[in-house]
């Protein structure tokens, strides 16, 4: 029997929608599906209104609610982490002591000394987890979610388990460039590959036709001030992506093509645009912050829940996340076309082969199979390898338990390079693993309190 474990599921987002997601999964009816959290009251408030939602379109559902890991995991057949450790009070400290000394980030969940501290906080659980995941359904697929990305699934298949992660960003950025194009839903056809929030659209097309010169001139006339353009707001654009994309309209003037994170997270992970508080204004003129919307929706939890729950009652359809649709073809649904992060076993040439990279793939009944995408144009692949020196670096590190080298490794930040000295990188690495101690792992742990 399919036993689908959500791991982290008392959060806001992901759990809801992908357990709505398999009610609309033909194919999985019947499964078992498992909602994991430590407390376990938010994963009772994610089965309310899952059950809500079930019951509103008549859909069978077998669901189960346990804070007890080694329960949720026995007999897993798909395990899907959606957790974040450390919650708000943990993420803060990600973006506030770094900007205190000059690195600005908007989301700092990827690369930056945030996207670090995010991944050493998570590494322990990951070890938990992979323990009793190897000892209790060892042939399970763990789905990853959680950010750092590339991180954490690097780290997850270092551990021995079958791992593979899933983000929104390169359709996301599909269908920007749709919008920029002005193109409708469906018509755009492309191909992208590259790092988790640093992939290239190496193809475009529209019928058939080759659309790269048409989005490197929409992009000019009207982003770039070399052609006349000014990137100011627009109302009525969105303030996350499309609305203000020099960032992205400068990288592909420059690289040869667009890459698939807004203009706000594409900003942190190059060293161009955020070096002052004035060229970050230039180039992204209304900011957008992760971190003040998670502090404003704080507090709002059980009514945002609600809402997505009467949502979702009152029409179901899928989400577009990938999750349930890969799990149901391979339980012999239709083959699903998807985009996975995975250690890059020869899909990327001129990438390393320790890297997690993010590329095309197809799955069936027979299993998840990554496209050999070959090489990247030279100066892209470039760009990913100063993403992947930072992602391998930090692994390496928490790996080899060594203090020291999860420092080493910050500096290797091309945002924070460009804006510290090094004595300034290991004062902010030392402060950030002074406030977040009570996360930390025990090896780190005992060297903060030494």
């Amino acid at each position: 029997m399919t036993r689908i474990v959500i791991v982290g599921a008392g959060g806001v987002t992901f759990p809801l929608t992908l357990a709505a997601d398999l009610l609309t999964q033909p194919t999985l009816e019947g499964a078992t599906l498992v909602l994991h959290d430590p407390d376990v009251a938010r994963a009772n408030r994610t089965a309310r209104a899952v059950r809500q939602v079930a019951d509103a379109h008549a859909r069978p559902l077998d669901l189960v609610v346990t804070h007890d890991r080694r329960a949720a995991l026995q007999g897993a057949s798909y395990v899907l982490l959606t957790f974040q450790v450390g919650g708000l009070e943990a993420y803060r400290t990600d973006l506030d002591i770094p900007r205190r000394y000059g690195v600005d980030c908007v989301a700092g969940d990827t690369l930056n000394p945030g996207g670090v501290m995010r991944f050493v906080r998570s590494s322990p659980v990951f070890e938990a987890l992979a323990q009793d995941l190897l000892e209790l359904c060892p042939d399970a697929l763990v789905i990853n979610y959680t950010n750092p990305m590339a991180m954490n699934t690097l780290y997850l298949s270092r551990l021995g388990l079958r791992a593979l992660g899933l983000c929104h960003s390169i359709p996301g950025t599909a269908a920007v460039i749709s919008g920029l194009l002005g193109l409708g839903p469906g018509v755009l056809s492309y191909r992208a590959a590259g790092i988790n929030h640093q992939a290239w659209f190496l193809s475009v097309e529209a019928g058939g036709v080759d659309q790269q010169s048409a989005l490197r001139t929409a992009l000019r006339e009207r982003f770039l001030p070399d052609y006349d353009a000014t990137t100011g707001w627009t109302e009525g654009d969105a303030t996350y992506a499309g609305g203000q994309e020099r960032v992205r309209a400068e990288m592909m003037e420059t690289f040869g093509y667009f890459t698939s994170e807004s203009s706000h997270h594409a900003s942190e992970y190059v060293p161009y645009f955020r070096r002052s508080a004035q060229t970050v204004k230039t180039h992204l003129p209304r900011r957008w912050d992760y971190l003040r919307s998670a502090e404003t929706v704080a507090g709002q939890v059980d009514t945002l829940v609600a809402l997505s729950a009467d949502r979702l009652s009152r029409g179901l359809q899928a989400s577009g996340e990938w999750g349930m649709p890969i799990i149901a073809a391979l339980e012999g649904s239709e083959p699903a076309d998807v985009y996975v992060n995975v250690s890059n076993d020869g899909w990327i040439t001129n990438l390393p082969a320790e890297a997690c990279v993010e590329v095309p793939a197809r799955v069936d009944a027979r299993g998840v199979h990554p496209a050999t995408m070959g090489r990247l144009p030279g100066a892209c692949a470039g760009l990913n390898l100063t993403g992947i020196a930072l992602q391998t670096a930090v692994v390496d590190a928490v790996v080899a338990r060594d203090p020291p080298a999860l420092t080493a490794a910050m500096a290797l930040d091309p945002l924070t390079a460009s804006v510290l000295d090094l004595r300034d990188i290991r004062a902010m690495s030392r402060e950030l693993l002074a406030a977040q101690q009570p996360w930390l792992p025990e090896w780190l742990r005992a060297e903060v309190r030494a």
